[in-house]
């Protein structure tokens, strides 16, 4: 693909950009943006699925004017851990809030696997999903979701909207776990990916399923933990930084009472 590293092909930006930008297609024809859709972004657990929607979301902030929202992060990720440039356009809400949200823009809802699972029906965030598949376009809305395999989200998020499917390595133990319609192109993406890459779990490339096209996968400088641990850490683990109660929560769980100490008796020595 001729695009530089730090940019994204065709089939991506058609549904980061705000709907009707004039772009250029992989043919070099002016085309407008649909500004609606899904990116799903597969991969085994450090596969660097967050780092790649960290980068689309900073494609976002530097290339249009639409606000970046989180599903449910910790407010302290927001205010300690992006760079300056996200300020003012980037908001903690949980998924199930959508409708409302009133102005065009770009959701993340990271470990969609756990929130969004296919067998959890009867979660409020599992049927938001697929009830606001069919009319995301009508709210402008884009949603990037990571997940270590299809077959953890419920498919009616998939069926009724744009999608453009974005693969990371998956660990070859669990492939005969993906839907049967997807085993196929994880083990193509797998192979292509091992062919060129050059770094552990294959994380200086991903698989456009869209295009059929292998693609340099950007990495931000600002979760480079070399350089800002503390940060990349925050990143690259946002659930961990919840409080107790919100953990057991995601989990569908309530946090255990705290006991209460109880009042020492003194005694008067007679």
């Amino acid at each position: 693909m001729n695009f530089k590293r730090n940019d994204f092909p065709p089939s991506v930006k058609n549904l980061l950009y705000e709907e009707g930008t004039n772009f250029k297609d992989d043919y070099g024809n002016k085309v407008q943006a649909l500004g609606t859709g899904i990116i799903a972004i597969v991969g085994t657990a450090r596969s660097g699925k967050t780092s790649l929607a960290y980068s689309m979301l900073e494609w976002v902030i530097d290339n249009t004017s639409r606000n970046i929202i989180l599903d449910s992060f910790p407010q302290r990720i927001i205010d300690e851990a992006f760079p300056s440039k996200f300020e003012g356009r980037i908001f903690n809400t949980s998924f199930v809030n959508i409708a409302s949200v009133e102005t065009s823009s770009v959701w993340l809802v990271d470990d969609t696997g756990s929130s969004f699972n296919s067998r959890d029906s009867m979660s409020g965030s599992s049927r938001t999903l697929s009830r606001t598949a069919g009319i995301l376009s009508h709210w402008e809305q884009t949603v990037i979701f990571t997940t270590q395999l299809f077959s953890a989200v419920d498919l009616s998020f998939l069926r009724y909207t744009a999608l453009v499917p974005i693969l990371r390595r998956v660990d070859p133990s669990v492939v005969s776990q993906e839907r049967p319609q997807f085993q196929e192109t994880v083990r193509h993406s797998n192979y292509q990916l091992q062919n060129i890459s050059k770094q552990p779990y294959f994380r200086d490339y991903y698989f456009n399923v869209k295009d059929g096209t292998v693609c340099e996968s950007p990495f931000p400088d600002w979760i480079n933990k070399e350089k800002n641990p503390i940060q990349a850490d925050m990143l690259s683990k946002p659930m961990k930084y919840h409080d107790v109660e919100k953990k057991y929560e995601m989990i569908g769980q309530k946090a255990p009472r705290k006991a209460k100490n109880k009042e020492k008796k003194e005694f008067n020595a007679v």
